[in-house]
């Protein structure tokens, strides 16, 4: 009588099943994880936008401007955003209005070393400037009827 092979799937049938399934599973985590990786980059930038248009709303009113460019304090954000916000003077028009821009920086955290953070090399200070995440361009109206 001749031998029947009994009903299932081979060791190498189940390996390749395994290997494909663990390889869409890992295209799966990395799709993932980049598309949670933009999200956040997006929030952040689009938080950025929104801080810069606030200030430049209040440039000029609220915020007084300067013939160089200054440092906005962010009031009420101890540690709340890692940003920097700095207004920068372009141009004045013949009418003496201001035209001037809101720039949003990130706060570049201070180069790292096996052995800990770096403190004297140049440029390392905490709270210096990184990569321009917004920037807004206005005009601030001078008011002469006083």
């Amino acid at each position: 009588m001749p031998m029947r092979r009994a009903a299932g799937f081979t060791l190498l049938e189940m390996l390749i099943a395994l290997a494909i399934f663990g390889l869409g599973t890992a295209l799966l985590m990395q799709s993932a994880w980049s598309g949670a990786w933009a999200a956040r980059q997006a929030w952040g930038e689009t938080a950025a936008l929104r801080l810069a248009q606030s200030v430049a709303a209040e440039a000029g009113v609220a915020i007084p401007l300067a013939d160089r460019a200054t440092d906005v304090p962010l009031e009420g954000t101890e540690g709340g955003l890692p940003y920097r916000v700095k207004i920068v003077p372009v141009a004045v028009s013949p009418t003496g209005d201001r035209d001037y821009r809101v720039e949003v920086r990130d706060m570049a955290p201070p180069p790292r070393t096996m052995t800990g953070t770096v403190t004297d090399a140049p440029g390392t200070a905490r709270g210096t400037e990184g990569s321009v995440l917004a920037v807004v361009t206005s005009r601030a109206v001078v008011d002469d009827t006083r």
